[in-house]
């Protein structure tokens, strides 16, 4: 029998999705629904934060934010890019950002998608994780 419950096969294997998020309430929301669908979630709400989890846990994909503290989101995807160990994970932007020029930049930078919070469900952000990332796949 197993003394830790946190090692079950079931949770070794789920996917990892890394939510770079500094408004808690934003982040909790995708904690607590992404884990419900079985994925296992890390936050970080800064971008130094984020680019030092995103290297260190190469998460199966990241939802960012762009106006985070210390460093934007931007400069996040411009770093992740940059590094070879996370330059495919797949990024979908999250953001109160609504400016083609910014989303331009984040599509030349091979963000996934782009969703500005005003105008999007948590519903639909998990809705493009759990396509981008299958949590059975």
């Amino acid at each position: 029998m197993a003394l830790h419950s946190s090692n079950t096969p079931a949770a070794q294997h789920a996917p990892i999705i890394l939510v770079i998020e500094d408004e808690l309430s934003v982040a909790s929301a995708l904690r607590e629904t992404l884990e419900e669908r079985g994925y296992t979630v890390e936050t970080a709400n800064d971008g130094i934060a984020g680019i030092q989890k995103a290297v260190a846990l190469k998460p199966a994909a990241i939802v960012l934010d762009l106006g985070l503290p210390k460093q934007n989101g931007l400069e996040v995807l411009e770093k992740l890019r940059e590094s070879k160990s996370s330059f495919s994970i797949p990024v979908i932007v999250l953001s109160n950002v609504e400016s083609s020029v910014v989303m331009q930049k984040c599509e030349e930078l091979g963000m996934q998608c782009y969703y500005v919070k005003t105008h999007t469900s948590i519903q639909k952000v998990i809705e493009a994780v759990s396509k981008t990332v299958p949590v059975n796949g």
